[in-house]
């Protein structure tokens, strides 16, 4: 039986994570978290939920068998069949129920749709997915003119559509992805002068339609992923302009053909300055494997992002000739979201301010990283972007703004003592910041792997080390800077026989204490003892890390 209840139909406009406030959320895939990116829709959209939540009650059906009650009325505006492979759908099924304002039919083995679908004259909503036997549209879709979202999602038999598919002027979000069949679209489709979407994901016989594409200059969301035909990709977004997402991630296609297409890329993409998100994962693989030097692609990266001042998401995984990161990467101020991973090849990562989400899963080659800690305020438990050290294996591994981590769990969670590539360590807090955890609980948590050859403790509060300290037995040079309330050095000290440098700055109370016989003693088997500036830690060098975590601290 159907159920009655009060008009809450925009809630099926999940089909694309459509909330009833009429807002889109998009949730990049390959991330290694849910970021999501909002859209405002279009003012069609509201006042399609507006016209529709004025009304009375309606009868919602949603039939997981494939066939719908025939006891519905006239009242019927949503109905929803999931699974319905066994569903008839004649024209009967939709004179019946012409007041339907969202239609969604999914999972089907129906070969065509019946031309009387153009009576549902106040569809709002149509998803019509996974009807892998659908191989053609009726030319009457043309006239659901008030159609503001269509999803055809899935439906990899479909060879076109309908030369009347321009006639659907209001609509503002269109779902092609997966219609590997499909291999153009009409014309007329440059009359959808008001679309803000379009998912043309693995649409891989699609062809010559970046022209198209190219009048479409209200375009929001524009995704290409799985895609193979870059041809004029340079023209086509030049005159999307307000694009806020853009996804052109693992494209199918021949190295050759690929890298000519994107060589337009990068100047393309420097236009878009209001570019949110930025997929280019296994994207550049074709031009890096070509480029004869590593400044090369460094300046193909450099030039695609030097005028997106706005993108917050920016995704180059998997992309394995990937050596290194230009430095104007850590000038996007607003970029809080880098994933990395894949890149097997990439050997260095540089501390990036605003940060708050690294993915460097499965970089093999990485030598050197420097992580700044960020609080995450938007998680369910509030707590810091540390965790993402967990899967990271360098050589090299700075971790600045230590303040902010949130527990001794979390700094468990990295098992910092299990990375055995680990060889030069370096942690620093930002002197005089408020400490969610003592420091030393956290230092107690932060174990480095025995074959740590070089460590610095920067900004430490606490007033005596670790007795772990004894047992990093491959330690060649200790550093200890601007650690004011630090008193001693534990006694496991006289271990580290292949200690050869000691270098303390800036740490007055651990001054004193190295100046008494019985300590010097202690000490005596290290062969350099600096207790002046380093050399390698410059006054200016603490200075500015000092100003580093204060803006991060700030912002």
């Amino acid at each position: 039986m159907p159920v009655l209840i009060p008009a809450i139909a925009v809630l099926l406009y999940v089909g694309e994570r459509t909330t009833a406030t009429g807002v889109f959320i998009d949730r990049p895939h390959a991330s290694g978290k849910e970021s999501a990116t909002l859209f405002t829709m279009h003012n069609l959209l509201h006042d399609f939920a507006k016209e529709f939540l004025n009304s009375f009650t309606y009868c919602l059906a949603i039939n997981y068998h494939g066939k719908p009650d025939e006891k519905y009325d006239s009242n019927l505006r949503a109905m929803r069949c999931v699974g319905c492979r066994e569903l008839e759908i004649t024209g009967d099924l939709f004179s019946r129920n012409k007041g339907l304002r969202v239609l969604e039919l999914t999972e089907s083995s129906v070969l065509k749709l019946p031309y009387s679908i153009w009576q549902l004259k106040h569809l709002g909503y149509l998803k019509i997915s996974e009807f892998s036997g659908l191989v053609t549209l009726p030319e009457s879709l043309g006239d659901l003119t008030n159609l503001l979202h269509i999803d055809l999602s899935g439906c990899s038999g479909l060879l076109n559509l309908p030369k009347s598919f321009g006639k659907l002027i209001r609509l503002v979000h269109v779902n092609l992805s997966g219609c590997s069949g499909l291999a153009a679209l009409p014309e007329s489709f440059e009359d959808l002068v008001n679309l803000l979407h379009i998912n043309l994901s693995g649409c891989h016989r699609l062809s010559e339609i970046l022209e198209v594409l190219r009048k479409l200059d209200k375009l929001v969301h524009l995704d290409l992923s799985f895609w193979s035909c870059f041809e004029g990709i340079g023209k086509c977004l030049a005159g999307l302009t307000n694009l806020e997402h853009l996804n052109l991630s693992n494209p199918c296609c021949h190295l050759a053909q690929h890298r000519s297409h994107l060589q337009e890329l990068k100047d393309a993409v420097a236009k878009l300055t209001k570019l949110r998100y930025l997929n280019l994962s296994m994207c550049l693989n074709p031009i890096f494997y070509h480029h004869k030097s590593q400044d090369e692609s460094l300046q193909f990266i450099t030039d695609c992002v030097k005028g997106i001042s706005s993108i917050e998401h920016l995704d180059l995984s998997h992309n394995t000739f990937l050596f290194g990161l230009p430095e104007s990467l850590g000038d996007l101020n607003r970029l809080h979201t880098l994933n990395l991973s894949g890149c097997i090849r990439l050997k260095k990562v540089a501390a990036m301010k605003s940060l708050k989400f690294l993915s460097l899963w499965n970089c093999q080659g990485l030598e050197s990283c420097s992580f700044v800690v960020w609080v995450d305020e938007d998680a369910p438990y509030i707590s810091t972007n540390i965790v993402q050290l967990e899967g990271v294996s360098c050589q090299e591994l700075q971790i600045s703004c230590l303040e902010n981590v949130r527990s001794r769990v979390e700094a468990q969670r990295i098992k910092l003592v299990e990375k055995q590539k680990l060889q030069k360590l370096k942690l620093s807090w930002t002197l005089d910041s408020h400490r969610s955890v003592e420091d030393s609980a956290l230092l107690g948590e932060l174990v480095p792997p025995h074959t740590v050859q070089c460590l610095e403790v920067n900004g430490y509060s606490g007033t005596c080390l670790p007795e772990y300290f004894g047992d990093l037995t491959s330690l060649q040079e200790l550093k200890i800077v601007s650690c004011k309330q630090l008193k001693s050095l534990p006694d496991t000290m006289q271990k580290l026989t292949g200690l050869k440098d000691l270098c303390i700055f800036d740490c007055p109370e651990l001054e004193k204490w190295c100046q008494v016989e019985e300590n010097k003693k202690m000490l005596a088997h290290i062969p350099n003892k600096n207790y002046e500036e380093p050399a390698s830690t410059s006054r200016q060098e603490i200075e500015e890390d000092d100003r580093s975590g204060n803006e991060v601290e700030a912002a």
